[in-house]
């Protein structure tokens, strides 16, 4: 048993319950604000409107996924204390009013100077992502001493569930903003950004009231190791934390073509806007209640099992794109690719702080998981497109994610599941 499951354990089980829904209440609101935000669909768009180049949009979602991953390791060892409750719940607050300067500088600048409000954007969007990057350890600490791993997989399909049915009325109202009759730029952009704001920062309050037990451990920062002493430390003594590492370094470069699915229905196979707006509602559906799944089993399983699965996804939706001839035969594709991010999503944090083995290592672990795929994760889509690019289509690329994928899955095989059984009976979830 990892010695934060002793901690949250030995807590009332009204600390438990309590700490549980304020996560799920935090995970609701984080998906759901953060659509006002989508650097797939929102940003490209809001970016259109300004008049800038392909290039300025593709580097906003490289620039927020390095400055996301890379710089929680510069604070690990000032985690080392008895609790980040704190740390964690003003770090979460800057990065939310990081994006709130958005909402009037796009009444003020959007139409009169769309240049700076280019330049606004990338300097709001870098100091938030940067503050979710510090905060990121913070963040899994306070989960892995809070929540029993038994129950992390419920937490965050429950809250992936809810999310999804709550997303459609999200769907519906950026709809009515971006292209209703009091909407469109810029001020429905204005106002998205405002109610994105205001749901992230109301749903993170919870967080600032965490009933977090201290560590078992304290760390006296000032005789801390250096991360690159620690990165050695934990790579070279957890064998199968390094496997799950390549793992995961090869589901990311399998996940470069995922962009290019919805272009390929629509050039190559003939869907129409009906289609893909069907394809869309499919995915929502699926992430939200497949993830409920997810989470149960993994909860009784462990995260490997559910990895392997989501790894097996991986491989089968190029598959089935390649083998579609029809609109009607894509919806394969998009329950699978729903599917191995629901599965994904809930999994693959989870197992890294289960290989933590103590709970003050969590954010060290995290890190280090977020700074080795990093690279693979930020330049993948950058590979799917060279791949579209010079082949003249999209084809070669799913057949080389299917590859990625199953080397992916092999190595999936080869990871030890990190969670140890114990014979004493686990108390009753939520």
């Amino acid at each position: 048993m990892e010695i934060s499951d002793v901690k949250v354990l030995g807590a009332s089980r009204g600390d438990r319950i309590y700490n549980f829904f304020s996560c799920v209440i935090d995970s609701i609101g984080w998906p759901l604000g953060m659509a006002f935000f989508s650097n797939t669909i929102i940003l490209p768009v809001f970016l259109a409107h300004l008049g800038a180049s392909d290039l300025l949009v593709g580097c906003v979602p490289a620039l927020m996924n390095l400055l996301i991953t890379l710089p929680g390791f510069l604070v690990v060892p000032y985690l080392s204390r008895r609790r980040v409750r704190g740390f964690l719940f003003w770090i979460a607050l800057l990065e939310r009013f990081a994006l709130l300067p958005l909402a009037p500088l796009t009444l003020v600048l959007g139409v009169a100077h769309p240049q700076w409000m280019i330049v606004a954007l990338f300097g709001c969007l870098t100091v938030h992502a940067t503050m979710m990057g510090l905060n990121q350890p913070a963040y899994w600490m306070a989960v892995g001493k809070t929540i029993p791993s038994h129950w992390r997989g419920r937490l965050y399909g429950v809250a992936g569930g809810i999310g999804g049915v709550l997303s459609i009325g999200v769907e519906r109202l950026l709809s009515h903003l971006l292209s209703g009759p009091n909407g469109g730029f810029p001020g429905g952009y204005s106002k998205g950004f405002l109610i994105g704001f205001l749901i992230l920062t109301f749903t993170v309050l919870p967080l600032g009231l965490l009933r977090e037990p201290d560590s078992p451990v304290v760390v006296d920062k000032s005789a801390h190791p250096p991360f690159a002493g620690e990165l050695k430390r934990v790579l070279r003594g957890n064998h199968s934390f390094r496997q799950y590492l390549y793992a995961q370094t090869a589901f990311q470069l399998a996940a470069g073509v995922t962009p290019f699915y919805i272009l390929y229905a629509q050039r190559d196979i003939g869907a129409n806007t009906a289609a893909i707006a069907a394809f869309t509602g499919v995915m929502i559906c699926v992430t939200a209640f497949g993830g409920l799944g997810w989470g149960a089993w993994a909860d009784r399983a462990g995260n490997k099992v559910v990895l392997l699965s989501a790894s097996v996804c991986a491989v089968l939706a190029p598959v089935a794109a390649l083998i579609a001839h029809a609109p009607v035969e894509f919806y394969a594709v998009f329950v699978l690719l729903a599917l191995l991010a629901a599965a994904s999503n809930i999994a693959a944090a989870n197992i890294v702080m289960e290989f933590a083995s103590e709970a003050h290592e969590i954010g060290l672990y995290m890190s280090i998981a977020n700074v080795v795929t990093a690279l693979p994760r930020t330049v993948a889509t950058l590979l799917g497109g060279a791949v579209a690019s010079l082949t003249h289509g999209y084809r070669v690329g799913f057949a080389l994610s299917a590859m990625l994928a199953l080397v992916s899955l092999v190595l999936t095989l080869r990871v030890t599941e990190p969670r140890i059984k114990v014979e004493l009976p686990l108390p009753p979830g939520p």
